[in-house]
């Protein structure tokens, strides 16, 4: 149960780190000169920095096999998010969601899980 809730407050840590990201993004694009074709890009982005967060977050949390905690989890988080703004904005969620730079913010959530479970060890 412990681990459970744990996992749980990584997990809205890094979806608040998420939001804050994307409305930083957003004021970026709304009161700047920002172009707004790298805007897919600055979201794989605000993706990719909290996926790697939850993937050292959820490495400590387990402290083994970080490479697969960590991808595990920023999939999970990943899948989400790709269902929580297919739900709100698009009005179905499917294959068509996916895109192949969403790759990013899985490996470093693998990246970070290896980092979090060898944090520990000396």
């Amino acid at each position: 149960m412990e681990i459970i809730r744990k996992s749980l407050k990584a997990y809205i840590v890094a979806l608040g780190l998420f939001l804050l990201l994307t409305f930083a993004l957003a004021a970026l694009l709304n009161f700047t000169a920002f172009r707004e074709g790298w805007t897919f890009a600055g979201l794989v982005f605000c993706l990719a920095v909290p996926s790697l967060l939850l993937g050292i977050l959820e490495g400590k949390i387990v402290g083994k096999k970080g490479l697969f905690v960590g991808l595990a989890a920023s999939a999970l988080f990943l899948l989400l998010i790709l269902f929580a703004a297919g739900g709100v904005f698009a009005g179905s969620f499917g294959v068509h969601s996916f895109h192949a730079s969403y790759v990013i913010p899985l490996l470093l959530g693998g990246v970070g899980g290896i980092l979090g479970s060898n944090s520990g060890k000396s």
